[in-house]
């Protein structure tokens, strides 16, 4: 079907994505609690920023950075301790802001004004989830003998 576009197995890749889709992660999750606190535009900013993210994901996958990660453990080793403690940082900073930092405050609570975009663009190039997409999944169905591949990607 798209073997003529140099995508190899575009059926099982599907079949992959929908299973990788159906289980929710840290970007979804942040854009679900975005968007329910924050509002629709908040809401927007945070999948704007995730969509940017995957985009350089994979741009960055086709310029062989996901080759030179699965060829150095080290090198995927900090970028996975990174994620994970950008993640933990994420789920730190909720907790107290939302446990924590209310204890004292009886008042109406204040919307709290943050820099959707850039924490959201921040967790999708951080996202131990997405890296390791892009990195052993992603790149399983692209044919790399074909002559135009950023056709493929």
């Amino acid at each position: 079907m798209l073997e003529s576009f140099g995508v190899i197995n575009i059926w099982t890749y599907i079949a992959g994505l929908v299973v990788i889709i159906l289980a929710p992660g840290p970007n979804s999750l942040y854009v679900l609690k975005t968007g329910s606190t924050l509002g629709f535009n908040a809401g927007y900013r945070a999948a704007s920023g995730v969509l940017i993210g995957d985009a350089i994901l994979i741009l960055l996958s086709y310029l062989g950075v996901a080759s030179l990660i699965q060829t150095s453990p080290i090198l995927f080793t900090i970028i996975r301790y990174l994620g994970a403690i950008y993640l933990l940082y994420l789920g730190g900073s909720l907790i107290y802001s939302n446990w924590i930092a209310k204890k004292g405050h009886s008042a109406s609570p204040k919307v709290k004004q943050e820099r959707v975009f850039r924490k959201s663009l921040m967790l999708s190039l951080t996202n131990p989830k997405a890296i390791l997409f892009y990195v052993s999944f992603f790149i399983q169905f692209i044919d790399f003998n074909y002559e135009h591949t950023w056709i493929s990607y």
